[in-house]
């Protein structure tokens, strides 16, 4: 792309007359207003991708939304929701940070380097305020939703390349993603970012919605292509007022630091109006969130913008303890005679265990060699390492003669196939020796796949448990609790023995755990009567019954696996224009997907005298909907501006008697772009007759059974469906 290729002209004496020289700001090309936004002071605590350290309700986007700001793809813009942005800008004394909040109803970047404008990304342009006819006078950074960045131009001859003062953090949304970046401006040497001040500013997104494809829009601030700067950019002024003059911000060490030390020296910039600040240090996040001046962990007020810890003297004494992660808060205080009192963010540290940790492979991990090299994060302070290994849980754990090792790597050599292993750290720091966890991993052949997978977060409260059988293995024992070691070294006799399983159902119904817990679990195989123990794996009960995630469809309909033959359409019906699936493998959606892996793609037909498409499941369990306090229905659907118009609707039934029926009021539901949640309260399903307590079918349609004129064709993406608590 030849306007990309922006070269430093170098041409002193023109380039200098250029910059005495200021022009106007840009116009909106609607409005016809001056762009031109306050860049007030502030200092996000992370760049992390997260705004909620963002005060955005006080603060002016350059906002890009409309058809007349498009550069390019008019023809291909379906409107705000399939791409739009919001930039805001911030400003202290070293960066630019900026949140980009992005609506894109489809993600899709597979460029890299100096290519990421060919698809879906953000790019900034600073500039002089002056109004040129090329590119000598801006600097254009570019940064993408997978955290990609590059410099094109670069007033300072440095452009075409990658950086390092260039940070940024994405997180995708529901409609979109965001990214937070910051800039170390003093890197633009050819612009002056000083208080009351005016700096060119020319914010510009690309778009495209071809998985894998090339840009097919690209949207600007001033409409005019991103480059062209002879009419101007926009300004940003340089403020020197604060984006939210009470809290303290800018906390070091930086939020979620690990400290390798016992002491501490917490230091953070002062709110504008603050004359004295109260400091709070505690190890628990909740204590300290909470806490007022009478509680323990209030540790006095003070003028200094600095609270030392860990030595006699001074808060914990006697130092620090290696393992536990503090949180401190300091609230602004105001002059008298006000003495307002401005609530600080909680912040936090840790100082790292004693015992080794975060070992490589993970804990529960499947490997796919039977070769590894087994490495881990070094305890606090240690020396020397010494490390146990073995196929036998018990002899691990009790063992005394290991291998020392003065670096934190361990080769076991050549491994056999469906094993489980077994392995220990004992660190040693000078003065003591510090055991270590047993940490477990597989081979190939052996026990693997656990579902939920090991670690996972967010999963349903009535969880069925499942895994891959070991190759030879005759048989199961399955292990479930609330404690890791107690799963870890549970027998048949332990209360944490769920039973045994025989070979072909590798699967356990847990039944209603408790929300937001986490649980562990253990299956041992059983060979010929030898019994294997298996790997301790994790995960952590969410807040929902789980009704349909599609994730167990595959392409076998040989053996009723396909999608289209748990969830009937209207294949051989006369009145019912809907089709679940693709006619081809994979059945089901393996792309535009909400969570997980897969979603249900769902055809509907309204034409030819058909005028509702409708595909429905029969429940084989979670069918009482009134158990553990849950009080809605939600479900996540993603639909298409190429859709008809039809609306969406849901019906659940008991095993007799007429559904009851509630219609997405979003009358033009079908047509929109990204995944949108849609929460039902149950009691609209009990006002119609539905009991609750026993609820036999479930199906999702478009069409006249709504209660609304229908026609035409489209494909609706259906996924997670769930049954929320409040």
């Amino acid at each position: 792309m030849l306007k990309k290729k922006c070269l430093f002209l170098g041409i002193v004496i023109l380039f200098s007359v250029g910059l005495a020289m200021a022009d106007p700001p840009a116009v909106h090309p609607v409005t016809g207003e001056e762009l031109v936004i306050e860049c007030l002071r502030g200092t996000p605590d992370t760049i992390d991708g997260d705004l909620s350290d963002w005060k955005l309700s006080a603060m002016t986007p350059a906002v890009l939304d409309t058809v007349e700001q498009l550069h390019s793809g008019q023809t291909t813009w379906d409107g705000p929701d399939d791409s739009s942005g919001k930039f805001y800008v911030l400003w202290d004394d070293e960066y630019i940070y900026m949140a980009v909040i992005m609506k894109d109803d489809v993600l899709s970047q597979n460029k890299t380097d100096g290519s990421i404008w060919n698809a879906d990304a953000v790019e900034v342009f600073f500039s002089t305020t002056n109004a040129v006819p090329d590119c000598s006078e801006h600097y254009q950074y570019g940064f993408d939703f997978k955290e990609h960045t590059w410099n094109w131009c670069n007033m300072d001859g440095a452009g075409q390349s990658a950086i390092d003062y260039l940070q940024v953090a994405s997180t995708e949304t529901d409609d979109g993603y965001i990214c937070e970046a910051a800039i170390e401006y003093g890197q633009m040497l050819s612009l002056d970012f000083s208080v009351g001040n005016n700096i060119g500013f020319h914010p510009v997104f690309d778009d495209t919605d071809i998985p894998n494809g090339d840009r097919e829009l690209q949207m600007t601030w001033t409409g005019r292509e991103a480059h062209d700067q002879s009419l101007g950019y926009g300004y940003l002024f340089l403020s020197d007022a604060e984006v939210n003059p009470g809290p303290a911000t800018g906390p070091s060490p930086s939020n979620g630091t690990v400290i390798n030390d016992t002491w501490v020296t917490l230091m953070w910039r002062a709110g504008t109006f603050a004359d004295s600040h109260d400091v709070y240090l505690g190890d628990a996040f909740d204590v300290v969130n909470d806490a007022t001046r009478d509680a323990d962990v209030f540790r006095g007020n003070q003028k200094a913008t600095m609270f030392i810890a860990g030595f006699p003297g001074y808060a914990y004494p006697d130092g620090l303890v290696p393992g536990t992660t503090y949180y401190w808060r300091i609230d602004e205080v105001n002059a008298p005679p006000d003495e307002t009192v401005y609530k600080g963010n909680v912040w936090s540290f840790s100082i790292p265990p004693k015992t080794a940790y975060d070992p490589v492979p993970a804990d529960g991990a499947g490997l796919t060699e039977t070769s590894v090299i087994l490495t881990w994060t070094a305890g606090f302070g240690a020396k020397m390492h010494t490390v146990y290994f073995g196929d036998d849980y018990d002899t691990v754990n009790n063992a005394t003669v290991g291998v020392p090792r003065g670096t934190a790597e361990y080769n076991p050599g050549n491994l056999e196939a469906e094993k489980v292993y077994y392995w220990r750290v004992d660190e040693f720091d000078g003065l003591g020796t510090y055991k270590g966890d047993v940490w477990a991993f597989t081979t190939p052949g052996a026990i693997a796949n656990p579902k939920p997978a090991n670690n996972e977060v967010d999963v349903s409260m009535a969880p069925v448990l499942t895994w891959t059988a070991a190759t030879n293995a005759a048989s199961h024992q399955v292990y479930l609790g609330l404690d890791k070691d107690a799963v870890g070294s549970a027998g048949t006799a332990s209360p944490e023995y769920k039973g045994a399983k025989a070979l072909g159902a590798e699967s356990y119904d847990a039944g209603l755990l408790e929300a937001n817990t986490t649980y562990y679990w253990r299956v041992d195989e059983v060979y010929a009567g030898n019994t294997v123990k298996g790997p301790v794996w994790t995960f952590t009960a969410g807040n929902y019954l789980l009704v349909e995630d599609f994730e167990g469809y595959t392409d076998n309909d040989a053996d009723g696996e396909a999608i289209w033959q748990t969830w009937i359409d209207g294949f051989g019906v006369a009145d019912n224009g809907a089709q679940v699936g693709y006619l081809m493998p994979p059945y089901a959606e393996q792309s535009v997907v909400h969570g997980g892996a897969q979603s249900m793609p769902l055809l509907y037909i309204n034409e030819a005298g058909v005028s509702n498409s409708e595909a429905s499941m029969t429940l084989a369990k979670m069918r009482d909907w009134t158990t553990a306090g849950v009080d809605k229905l939600s479900l996540w659907y993603q639909g298409s501006s190429a859709n008809a118009a039809n609306p969406m609707y849901v019906a659940i039934s008991n095993s007799a008697g007429s559904p009851g029926i509630v219609v997405n009021e979003a009358a033009d539901a079908a047509q929109r772009g990204g995944w949108k949640k849609w929460s039902i309260p149950l009691q609209a399903f009990a006002d119609q007759g539905i009991n609750l307590g026993n609820v036999a079918k479930i199906a999702i349609g478009l069409g006249s059974k709504a209660g609304a004129a229908a026609g035409g064709t489209g494909t609706l993406f259906i996924d997670d469906i769930r049954l929320d608590r409040p």
